[in-house]
């Protein structure tokens, strides 16, 4: 039988901790780069194509805004 968590982590000795706690962070900001990695990849090329698709309306509508200055 384990013991319970909280009495696993009270029988660690200091170093092991911080070893423990340095490996999950480490996990962590790895998927957390792996993730803006994706949503980069897919945020970048849909802000293309729109760009693309829209450039003749935004050229119209700066054409109107530099109207109105003289």
């Amino acid at each position: 039988m384990e013991p319970p968590i909280g009495r696993r982590w009270a029988d660690m000795d200091f170093q092991r901790r911080i070893d423990r706690l340095r490996s999950r962070c480490g996990l962590e900001e790895a998927q957390t780069m792996a993730e803006y990695a994706v949503v980069l990849g897919v945020i970048t090329p849909a802000i293309v194509l729109a760009y693309g698709l829209l450039a003749d309306q935004i050229a119209e509508m700066f054409d109107t805004f530099r109207g109105f200055f003289p």
